[in-house]
């Protein structure tokens, strides 16, 4: 297994350490949530400082990103808390400017290396979601229990792998398990769910293998969780005595 399994790790115990990413000046810091010791790919939190400045260019691998706290003005677009960010392979990034110090949840499909052949980088577009601009919809898992809504921010048209938020309502409870076929993976920006692993509270994140049963949720308070995989999403319940 190229990345290991993790249940959980919270960012509110884990120091800042300085980090250095192609084309960006700057005291970047990161917190690692995990990675890929093969492909180079990872999950961290990334503190961008105001000022910092991008050579302009473009990545070797695409970048997916959760703005969440801060403002930065990316080619010709403005973003801040809780935006989404799908850059793909290739497509070029012209003007970075950081307007505030900016945190993102950060997820790379592999070392990040910079190109600058102009015959290499894309005319595609970055894709920007606002999530507070966008519905909420219902869930899409059959058999999900009431009591939780969902907005659908990418999903890759080859692979199906997703990323969404998710919103529970306080006083959710389902005691079953879930079971995926595909890795999972989720940080929580806000409130906690209790599982049979653990609290999953606010600044907490695991990374998940396919087929880890996982659940007996139950949240007082309610929560707002990102959510990402690494293709379409499936789900089979179980119970706890069929894990026996």
């Amino acid at each position: 297994m190229a990345r290991e399994h993790i249940e959980f790790v919270n960012i509110h115990e884990m120091d800042w350490q300085p980090v250095s990413i192609p084309g960006f000046s700057g005291e970047l810091m990161q917190k690692l949530l995990s990675m890929d010791e093969e492909s180079g790919a990872s999950t961290s939190l990334l503190y961008i400082p105001s000022g910092a400045t991008h050579e302009g260019g473009a990545y070797s691998v695409s970048i997916e990103a959760l703005l969440l706290e801060g403002t930065v003005e990316i080619n010709t677009t403005e973003i801040s808390d809780l935006t989404h960010v799908y850059i793909e392979k290739h497509v070029g990034l012209n003007f970075i400017q950081f307007v505030s110090g900016c945190t993102f949840l950060w997820m790379t499909e592999g070392a990040l290396h910079l190109v600058n052949d102009d015959a290499t980088i894309s005319d595609k577009e970055i894709v920007f979601t606002k999530t507070a601009e966008i519905p909420w919809q219902g869930t899409i898992t059959p058999g999900f229990p009431t009591g939780a809504m969902r907005k659908s921010l990418y999903q890759n048209p080859e692979t199906g792998a997703s990323s969404w938020l998710l919103g529970v309502l306080p006083q959710f409870h389902d005691d079953r398990y879930e079971i995926h076929p595909v890795m999972e993976e989720a940080f929580q920006i806000h409130g906690e769910m209790g599982t049979s692993r653990g609290d999953f509270k606010q600044g907490s994140y695991f990374w998940r293998p396919a087929e880890i049963p996982h659940g007996d949720f139950s949240t007082e308070w309610g929560c707002l969780t990102f959510f990402r995989t690494d293709g379409p999403l499936k789900t089979t319940y179980v119970t706890k005595e069929d894990l026996v």
